[in-house]
């Protein structure tokens, strides 16, 4: 676990009267170590043995607030729910049309996109998203071995 990363959060709660109560330390210390990108809905199936009087408006309630104050993002992908990440150094995301599995890839980031899209449509840009989509290696053994239709056609959007 990154308990350097969990122990920012705690520190920062506290400086701003924050309460940490034990689902919020367990919704970060998920956060901060899972290499998924989870929705809120994942994250509550997941604490919900630890804390079964645990609600989903609490998960939500717990997410505004660690993004409010800049320990996750927020990612939103299309017609698909929300997913969140604990805020890391830069990258980018592939994402399984089939599945909705996402990972990160580090890549240069890529500026000079920004200023041609400035200098093209005289907007002030303010940021870019790039994501690339394909198969997941899991769905496209599953297609390999018969287990499941094409999974060129997308079933999570």
């Amino acid at each position: 676990m990154d308990q350097h990363r969990v122990m920012e959060g705690v520190k920062s709660f506290k400086k701003n009267g924050i309460r940490i109560t034990p689902q919020r330390m367990a919704i970060m210390e998920y956060l901060a170590t899972t290499e998924s990108h989870p929705t809120a809905d994942e994250i509550f199936k997941s604490l919900t043995n630890k804390f079964p009087n645990m609600s989903n408006g609490t998960v939500y309630n717990n997410l505004k607030c660690l993004k409010k104050y800049g320990f996750i993002k927020e990612l939103s992908f299309g017609q698909s729910s929300s997913r969140y990440e604990w805020k890391t150094s830069f990258h980018y995301h592939v994402i399984c049309t089939s599945c909705g599995k996402m990972r990160d890839f580090n890549y240069p980031e890529l500026k000079e996109v920004e200023q041609f899209a400035k200098i093209k449509s005289g907007f002030e840009v303010s940021r870019h998203l790039f994501e690339i989509h394909g198969i997941c290696p899991d769905c496209h053994n599953k297609t390999q071995n018969g287990e499941m239709d094409d999974p060129l056609l997308p079933t999570f959007y």
